[in-house]
């Protein structure tokens, strides 16, 4: 899954997090992430996965954005599925 964000900080804080909940970090460009599972999962349970964690991080870090682009393969799947986790108002 690629994860965009506006600010480096939060991305090196994102690349961090998911570093440490075992998932491999690659970064693309300075303002997205491409996060993978280490363990094999099926596509659906990786994409759950880090959905779940990428929720945990927002709840750690209310103030920041992050948008949420679910990439297949080489290129943009045709069915792109977008989340986007904003602060509550």
């Amino acid at each position: 899954m690629r994860i965009t964000f506006s600010e480096r900080q939060v991305g090196d804080d994102l690349a961090e997090f998911f570093r440490r909940s075992d998932c491999a970090v690659e970064h693309l460009g300075q303002h997205a992430l491409e996060i993978t599972p280490r363990l094999p999962l099926l596509d659906a349970a990786a994409r759950l996965e880090i959905e779940g964690l990428l929720r945990v991080w927002c709840k750690l870090h209310p103030a920041s954005i992050a948008a949420v682009t679910l990439v297949g393969g080489g290129d943009v799947a045709s069915d792109i599925d977008s989340v986007v986790f904003r602060k509550p108002s």
